[in-house]
């Protein structure tokens, strides 16, 4: 049995949720309330001395790091269907524009909107110097339409087929809708497509 540990309220830890649906993994949840601390606790730094959200246990180990844990879950799958199969026609070229999209998503969106809502949302606990959050959204508006345009041209973020890449995107760009940006029509479309799956956790 695979524990998910999971804040109450929506993050990171919805992409691993939407990875064990998609791969039939058999889960359970346990919710940390991050208003009272509680993954400050002894009980959770036992688990991840980090105190971060999400991790896993399986089989009596820890796993962290949302990326890293789809990966480990997707490799615990015979078929490995959130990555690309090594028998498919140029499989290095695919499998670069795959790792390509989910670091360019890293460092040239995700580490900018982390710090964004450090700033509007939790109260600028770690007081970021005035203007640090324009300087982080002209730093997300400069990227985007790179990554807009991968929606534009594919039938997928990073191809023309589902991966661990489309659930990390459909983070990113709902993660930017809650932050008050407005995603272009075809952004939109592609969203709804991704909710219309079999799989998609329904909240």
């Amino acid at each position: 049995m695979i524990t998910l540990y999971k804040y109450s309220h929506p993050s990171r830890a919805e992409t691993v949720i939407w990875a064990l649906q998609e791969l039939g993994l058999e889960y359970e949840t346990k919710e940390i309330d991050g208003k009272k601390g509680e993954q400050r606790s002894p009980e959770f730094l036992a688990v991840n001395p980090f105190g971060k959200i999400p991790t896993i246990t399986h089989e009596g180990k820890h796993f962290t790091e949302s990326l890293a844990i789809i990966e480990y879950l997707n490799e615990l799958h015979p078929d490995k269907p959130l990555t690309l199969n090594k028998a498919d026609e140029n499989f290095a070229e695919k499998n670069y524009k795959l790792r390509q999209v989910i670091s360019f998503g890293m460092i040239e969106i995700e580490s900018y909107l982390w710090i964004l809502t450090k700033i509007k949302v939790l109260d600028n606990y770690e007081n970021w110097p005035e203007g640090t959050a324009n300087n982080c959204m002209k730093c997300i508006q400069k990227a985007l339409p790179i990554a807009y345009a991968w929606v534009d041209e594919q039938e997928y973020i990073a191809g023309d087929s589902f991966t661990l890449a489309d659930i990390y995107y459909q983070h990113l760009f709902s993660w930017l809708k809650m932050l008050g940006v407005e995603l272009p029509e075809q952004v939109q479309d592609y969203l709804k497509k991704l909710s219309k799956r079999e799989k998609f956790p329904k909240r």
